[in-house]
């Protein structure tokens, strides 16, 4: 009971932060660091006395100001547009009598990567590093208007172009591995699906015309009967068995499944993807164990690589069968986090080792080891047409 006010004040607290804070997490208090720009709109009065009509003025622009600028971090698109024309009208009124108003500027080029796409979102910026250079010729204003305020309205939309283009791609990247897991989760259901009828179908018709024919003897006094029985029971058994062979591998990382979210999350983050993939008769296990490092490979390419291009192959080499994944990405000193630690220590429950270069790049091979098929397979670095 005691602790009842403290709960609700918690919640308070916690739907007040909600309100307060955009739904993208990355945001977070970012908006609100950035109003320390607004500095500079006030600094022209620590030199100049200031007026009661400019300081009314001054006033009434500010919510309107605000309103606009944080209105623009709880929506995208035609929305956000609206929110840059407002804030580049305040800008266009105010910089001729305060040239300081150009922080203006440098805000609504914060916004344009919401506001669309590039290469539209480019088209956006360079209409505002215009703006300031017409404000600067009409009303021969300070050089340093265009200067400061142009060079830094350039920089600051680049980067939030590019940020803005990242969050989306990340989303997209999100949606993409999330449908190609809902796809393989329902193949897979499917297939469990398929193997328990064809199971069970005869299974249980085999059983039933057993038990009906133990009735029958049993109504006859015949010992047969018995026989029968222990016939069912043998049936019964191995279908148990060879049911719960058939859903062993529902949880099991399926490889082909990983190569195609592999695929989309490559394509997702700008990446061309190409791989290597043979018929590979390996057992479910050792398949199981690959599926999982690339999944873990290809999330640290797209994540923190910045490469161009990926290669993932498999294939045999001896009685070992070898994953690699490379990139033509930064390369450099790897961290090895929880994420490629848990992948070196599966591997090494499997028998196998794990190897990571960074020269020109980083190249990650995984090796298993495995009874080699007798079928005629390719060998290590031969495709499967």
């Amino acid at each position: 009971m005691g602790g009842g006010p403290g709960r609700s004040a918690g919640r308070a607290i916690l739907a007040l932060h909600r309100r307060l804070l955009p739904a993208n997490p990355r945001i977070g208090w970012i908006p609100y660091l950035w109003l320390f720009w607004l500095i500079g709109f006030f600094a022209k009065w620590w030199f100049v006395p200031l007026e009661p009509v400019e300081l009314t003025l001054a006033l009434f622009t500010l919510p309107v100001f605000l309103a606009l600028y944080l209105n623009a971090f709880w929506h995208s698109g035609r929305r956000v547009s609206l929110n840059i024309a407002g804030i580049l009208l305040i800008a266009l009124v105010w910089t001729p009598f305060n040239p300081n108003a150009m922080t203006f500027f440098i805000y609504a080029s914060g916004l344009v990567g919401r506001a669309d796409r590039p290469p539209r979102a480019y088209a956006w910026l360079a209409g505002i590093v215009l703006l300031v250079a017409v404000e600067w010729l009409a009303f021969d204003l300070l050089l340093f208007v265009p200067l400061f305020g142009g060079a830094l309205s350039l920089l600051i939309g680049a980067v939030a172009i590019h940020s803005d283009e990242l969050d989306r791609q990340e989303a997209a990247l999100k949606l993409s591995q999330a449908e190609v897991r809902r796809l393989a989760a329902v193949a897979e259901r499917e297939r469990i699906g398929r193997d328990l009828h064809d199971l069970l179908g005869h299974t249980l018709s085999l059983i039933t015309i057993k038990a009906g024919l133990a009735a029958k003897l049993v109504a006859r006094g015949d010992s047969r009967a018995a026989r029968e029985i222990r016939e069912v029971e043998r049936i019964s058994r191995g279908a148990l068995r060879e049911i719960r062979e058939a859903v062993t591998g529902i949880r099991r990382p399926d490889l082909d499944a990983e190569l195609a979210s592999a695929r989309l999350a490559c394509e997702a983050g700008g990446i061309g993807f190409i791989v290597d993939r043979p018929v590979l008769d390996a057992p479910p296990e050792q398949e199981a164990v690959l599926a999982m490092c690339l999944r873990e490979a290809i999330t640290n390419v797209v994540r923190h690589s910045a490469a161009g291009r990926c290669r993932a192959s498999l294939g045999f080499e001896g009685c070992w069968i070898r994953l690699t994944v490379e990139d033509d990405g930064r390369g450099g000193a790897i961290h090895e986090g929880d994420g490629l630690a848990g992948m070196r220590e599966r591997v090494e429950q499997a028998g196998g080792e794990m190897t990571v270069e960074t020269a020109g790049g980083v190249t990650l091979m995984v090796r298993i080891p495995v009874e080699r098929p007798t079928s005629g397979l390719p060998a290590s670095g031969e495709a499967a047409a």
